[in-house]
């Protein structure tokens, strides 16, 4: 029988990315899921970056979050907007970039559960978008779905995605051999 635990995609993206930003929503530790969405997102651009790439770059993050990140009201967040606030929770642990200070993206705000899931007034201000937490997990979760099988889809990705697959964090049961010893 065959041990699901050790397959890469349930290992490190269902029990380790997933099952990570839920234990944060469960414990309202609204900034911690935000970082581990953001993360993630990081982790699924690397998969999707070309063969001859090592690391993923801003355009991966933001083509991905641009293709697999949507909410289900009229307001989105741009990828650009998504890479912004990724630099600004992990370089800061904060909601202003270098590049919503420059104009280039809209600064990201954080809320808990909302109806519409993305709140945009330009007349309140042009410079901030509004997300529920909730929702941004439910928006990535989604978009991981969808990526993984569009992945896999195609022939000449889907052993590249093998590879890099099983150099993201993984899971590895540890028993420590007993000893006489005290």
């Amino acid at each position: 029988m065959h041990d699901l635990g050790k397959d890469p995609i349930i290992n490190a993206v269902h029990n380790g990315i997933k099952r990570g930003i839920r234990v944060a929503l469960e414990h309202d530790c609204l900034g911690s899921a935000v970082i581990l969405i953001l993360c993630g997102v990081d982790a699924m651009a690397y998969l999707d970056m070309p063969a001859s790439q090592h690391d993923a770059t801003r355009n991966d993050f933001v083509r991905w979050a641009e293709q697999y990140i949507k909410f289900p009201c009229n307001e989105q967040l741009t990828g650009l907007d998504l890479y912004g606030a990724r630099c600004a929770m992990l370089h800061n642990y904060g909601t202003a970039s270098d590049l919503s200070r420059k104009g280039k993206c809209r600064q990201v705000g954080y809320m808990d559960e909302s109806v519409p899931e993305v709140r945009f007034d330009p007349n309140v201000s042009k410079d901030l978008v509004l997300v529920s937490v909730p929702a941004l997990a439910d928006a990535f979760f989604s978009g991981v779905d969808k990526f993984l099988v569009d992945l896999f889809a195609v022939k000449k990705k889907a052993p590249i995605a093998e590879q890099r697959l099983k150099k993201l964090v993984q899971a590895i049961p540890f028993k420590q051999a007993k000893t006489g010893a005290v």
